[in-house]
């Protein structure tokens, strides 16, 4: 029971940590207030290592593939597949996004994601994990400055709870891009962190991403990630 307690855990961690990269680019973590174009699509791709002083380790594999498909809206599907003493848990994640407002001559743009997960347990069947719906806010501050802001709601099934999930970013544009942000819910103590971002062919690029959350027990995580445009 103490083994299946940790990969809960270690499964719930990696999930709260990677759910809000999902709907975003790597290595920022807050989601941004634009959309794909009709039929343009990304693929990424990242392992990560997440570390709680005394406990197993728990490794996670993600990919996303996400689609522009016209109206101001595009849709994702994510899978998340992690391992912390020798058991397996894995997540799957449908999910979209629309614009509301697009980000013109340093206007805030707004947009709203929402998604829903289905998780799978050691030893247990495909089950609904989660619903939630976000709102989305873009300011530019400088040419090569932008911040983001989130703020939305989570309902995870696991332990029937409701939380209040929010989210403040930072990226800046250059030949190497970098990220930082704060986030958390209303439950926990938040979570920091930062990142960079650079260009390996036209339409490819890698990431790599810290993040640590403020609990008692510090957890850290380590993401190495790839992106393909096509």
């Amino acid at each position: 029971m103490r083994t299946l307690r940790r990969l809960t855990l270690g499964t719930a961690l990696a999930t709260l940590l990677t759910a809000p990269a999902a709907w975003a680019a790597r290595p920022l973590v807050s989601e941004t207030a634009d959309s794909l174009a009709r039929g343009d699509c990304e693929l990424e791709t990242a392992l990560a290592s997440n570390r709680v002083r005394g406990q197993d380790n728990t490794g996670s594999l993600d990919t996303l593939v996400a689609c522009g498909i016209g109206v101001g809206t595009q849709v994702s599907g994510a899978y998340n597949r992690s391992r912390n003493g020798g058991l397996t848990g894995q997540t799957v994640t449908l999910g979209g996004k629309t614009n509301l407002a697009e980000v013109q001559d340093g206007s805030i743009g707004w947009a709203i994601a929402y998604g829903a997960s289905l998780d799978k347990a050691p030893g247990a069947s495909w089950r609904h994990g989660g619903t939630r719906v976000f709102g989305v806010a873009t300011k530019p501050l400088t040419d090569s400055l932008v911040a983001h802001f989130n703020l939305g709601w989570l309902r995870t099934e696991s332990d029937r709870s409701n939380r209040t999930t929010w989210s403040l970013g930072v990226e800046g544009d250059g030949p190497v891009r970098w990220a930082a942000d704060v986030f958390g819910d209303d439950r926990s103590r938040p979570w920091a962190s930062v990142g960079l971002m650079w260009p390996l062919a036209e339409k490819l690029s890698a990431n790599l991403e810290y993040a640590q959350q403020f609990e008692r027990l510090r957890v850290r995580q380590w993401t190495l990630g790839l992106k393909f445009d096509f």
